[in-house]
């Protein structure tokens, strides 16, 4: 997957601007940009296979663009239903939910017309929701929820493909303090059992996974 996007952008870095140089980026002007975060595309459509390598979770981002100053607004939703046998249960129905937003201020230094490095800070948000059910034990259910909410620096870099779309890959390192409760009930006379859940998680991330913003 690396390899894949080191390809992707030296392509880009070489042939691009020869096809482009007569669409400079406007400065000065505030724009809207919408992102995608297209990784996981790229590498279905090579694929790569890049399971393994931790990617930056959020698939899409809002940024609102003056004088190289940036708002941004980033999200991911993800709702889950599965089934999975498990050796001594005969089945587990799982239902999950989680949910991500990240709020932050960037600020964007141009170093040529297909260049700009940013950096700034994010503010975080999560909810994530399980519901469990054993169908051996009718009664016996678990369900875990938690809430987080953290801060962190990011840098990163963006190439211009023309005036109104650009490319940007970034790492960031993210600390996010998750508060909850697990709470398993098993039932036939047996005391339900609570635990509470307090743990601090850092998030770092590599600068491997690309997006592509459309300006407004």
């Amino acid at each position: 997957m690396k390899t894949t996007l080191v390809t992707l952008m030296a392509v880009l870095v070489c042939y691009l601007p020869l096809r482009s140089q007569d669409t400079p980026i406007k400065d000065g002007k505030a724009d809207i940009l919408l992102g995608i975060n297209i990784t996981n595309t790229l590498a279905g459509f090579f694929n790569s296979g890049g399971q393994d390598i931790a990617k930056d979770p959020f698939l899409f981002s809002l940024k609102v663009l003056k004088n190289n100053k940036l708002w941004r607004l980033g999200a991911i939703f993800k709702v889950d239903a599965r089934q999975e046998q498990l050796p001594n249960f005969e089945f587990r129905t799982v239902n999950e939910s989680e949910y991500m937003l990240r709020l932050g201020r960037e600020w964007m230094q141009p170093i040529n017309k297909r260049f700009a490095l940013y950096y700034g800070a994010d503010a975080i948000g999560s909810y994530f929701l399980e519901k469990s059910e054993f169908e051996s034990f009718t009664n016996l259910t678990s369900n875990e929820f938690k809430f987080g909410l953290g801060f962190g620096p990011f840098l990163g870099v963006y190439f211009n493909l023309s005036e109104r779309i650009r490319l940007s890959t970034e790492t960031y390192a993210y600390a996010i303090f998750f508060a909850g409760e697990s709470f398993t009930e098993i039932g036939q006379g047996v005391p339900d059992e609570r635990k509470k859940i307090r743990n601090l998680s850092i998030m770092p991330s590599v600068p491997n996974s690309l997006y592509i913003h459309f300006s407004f």
